[in-house]
């Protein structure tokens, strides 16, 4: 039975993970993974090779989802 609760409805639109960007360093295609540096300078292993080493990646729950667009990034303090 679908609620009708609107609330219910409004976080069931909301994804379920954050999603970041890193720059893909390299790629192990006989594991299937690969290494992504981060914005914030760590690097992390994740699973997935189909983003090409130089490239931006969009990373979700440890997997490259998809090629991410070399956008620039500005830091401000307020």
């Amino acid at each position: 039975m679908a609620t009708v609760n609107p609330w219910r409805r409004f976080i069931g639109l909301l994804p379920s993970s954050a999603k970041t960007v890193g720059e893909v360093l390299s790629i192990d295609t006989f594991a299937g993974t690969s290494r992504v540096r981060l914005r914030t300078g760590a690097d992390v292993v994740v699973s997935g090779t189909s983003v090409a080493v130089g490239n931006n990646a969009f990373l979700a729950e440890g997997q490259v989802l998809g090629q991410a667009p070399s956008l620039p990034q500005y830091d401000v303090e307020v």
